[in-house]
């Protein structure tokens, strides 16, 4: 209810909730790593831009006072601005990768690289700073990691006097961010083996349970019944199997039971079927009664001769020896025996049930053929044969009320052995032909039939594991063909 996972339709509740557990653990964790290195990097970012901001309006307050005082001719035209901005960019915590003072057309009056002194700028930056009153920032990549542009007005009220530009490394920031990418991999990873860990845990504490359960309800067929599952705790789990342990106990019971019945019913249809027989029981009886009846009166006249005394008491005893053999054959059928399958020889039990009603056919006009081989034996218990072969004889008979012919064949077919049971009577109707095989249906007057053969016939077959089929034509007769396994291939000698 062996199973092997070949797809997740496939997989076990316990692999299942593994696997989705599991699942989810690494979404939520790639889920909120990603979010947690973004807002990382903003903050990163916005810190940096702050940063820079504050350190070019920081900046930009000394170097308005030296551009008027190079304008006003107090100090030496560059060189204060020159020292200025190398000192700055000379500083390492920074990390600054240019710095630059342009005038108000973009064309650079001081720059950390003396080689882009005089030069003219008209990149998009340089514009949008040059024409904005507020700081302007921008980022850009360079060959190794990214930048943030600066750039500064340079006014004091209205008059602009020019415009500082620079750029921010933001390696050490990436630097940061791949450093926290890491620890979220690590996190992650921790988090995944010891959250793998508690869902095995949770697994075996939860799911393992139904699992025993279900294959406990697998083993839990036919008569095998003898099983329980284990209870821990007190908990739902816990109770389920109570529950299931309970409903074992009543099913258990309940077949117990119903096999007690079944048995109580088998008996009461032999007890039927020898009430059927007591007529040709009666006249096997009677015959050597009548003889020994006649022994005993020619004992009286003749006692005194020694010849006829051993010739009637031979009789007498003759007659004792019949009347004690039918009585054992009548007990023998109706005693409740032990199923013990043996091999045994089809055409003898045939000719054995005959026997029995053998009177009820002859007085009844019904001839009997048995055209069953020779040599053809079947594993089987020889109560459960007679018993099954006895119930369709008197079925057969009771259709043939003005006479007929009841036929017995018997021949192998492929792997299986099968027996006809053919009469020429009145047939079965259509609307009861699926119907004959219930318990207690009879179409029988009352008091003439129990309605149990059939289906006593019905269930020795099955428990043989072979089935039984009619063909029945009202005014023709029936064919009763049963089929079983081929379980003895031998011949008798």
């Amino acid at each position: 209810m062996s199973r092997s996972i070949k797809a997740v339709l496939g997989q076990s509740l316990q692999a299942k909730f593994i696997l989705v557990a599991t699942c989810a653990i690494i979404i939520a964790m790639t889920i909120i790593g990603y979010l947690s290195v973004e807002r990382e990097k903003d903050i990163l970012y916005t810190e940096i831009e702050k940063q820079g901001r504050l350190l070019g309006e920081t900046l930009a307050i000394p170097i308005i006072n030296d551009l008027i005082y190079e304008r006003l001719g107090l100090v030496e035209e560059g060189g204060l601005l020159d020292n200025y901005i190398m000192e700055i960019f000379n500083r390492k915590d920074l990390s600054l990768l240019y710095i630059a003072i342009l005038d108000e057309d973009g064309k650079v009056i001081s720059h950390n690289d003396i080689t882009e002194y005089g030069k003219t700028y008209s990149d998009s930056m340089t514009q949008k700073a040059l024409a904005s009153e507020s700081t302007v920032i921008q980022r850009f990549s360079t060959k190794d990691h990214n930048a943030l542009d600066f750039g500064v007005p340079l006014s004091i009220g209205k008059k602009r006097w020019g415009t500082l530009k620079f750029g921010i490394s933001l390696e050490k920031a990436e630097h940061e961010i791949l450093a926290t990418v890491k620890k979220i991999i690590v996190l992650t990873v921790t988090l995944l083996i010891a959250g793998f860990a508690i869902i095995l845990l949770l697994s075996r504490r939860f799911i393992s349970p139904i699992t025993q359960l279900a294959n406990t309800m697998e083993q839990a067929r036919g008569d095998y019944l003898d099983l329980r599952v284990e209870v821990k705790g007190h908990d739902e789990l816990a109770i389920l199997g109570e529950r299931f342990n309970s409903m074992i106990a009543r099913i258990s019971q309940a077949n117990d039971e119903l096999k007690k019945t079944h048995e109580k019913l088998v008996q009461s249809e032999k007890l039927a079927s020898v009430g059927i027989l007591a007529a040709g029981v009666a006249h096997e009886i009677n015959n050597p009664l009548g003889g020994i009846s006649n022994c005993l009166q020619m004992l009286r006249q003749s006692g005194d001769n020694p010849e006829r005394r051993e010739k009637y008491l031979d009789l007498a005893n003759e007659g004792l020896d019949k009347i004690e053999n039918t009585v054992s054959k009548l007990l023998w059928m109706s005693r409740k025996a032990e199923h013990a399958p043996v091999d045994m020889n089809i055409k003898k039990s045939v000719d054995n049930v005959y026997a029995f009603l053998e009177y009820k056919m002859k007085k009844g006009k019904v001839t009997f053929n048995n055209a069953v081989p020779d040599g053809m034996r079947l594993i089987f218990d020889v109560h459960d044969f007679q018993q099954l072969l006895l119930n369709l004889f008197i079925n057969a008979i009771h259709a043939m009320k003005d006479g007929g012919l009841l036929e017995v064949r018997g021949y192998r077919e492929d792997s299986r052995l099968s027996i006809e049971v053919a009469d020429n009577g009145c047939g079965i109707s259509s609307e009861n032909i699926n119907r004959i095989f219930d318990p207690f249906f009879t179409t029988k007057p009352v008091g003439e039939g129990t309605g149990l053969g059939l289906w006593l016939t019905y269930e020795i077959i099955k428990n043989y594991n072979g089935e039984i089929v009619v063909e029945s034509e009202p005014g023709k007769g029936s064919r009763f063909i049963m089929r079983f396994p081929d379980n003895v291939n031998t011949l008798a000698p």
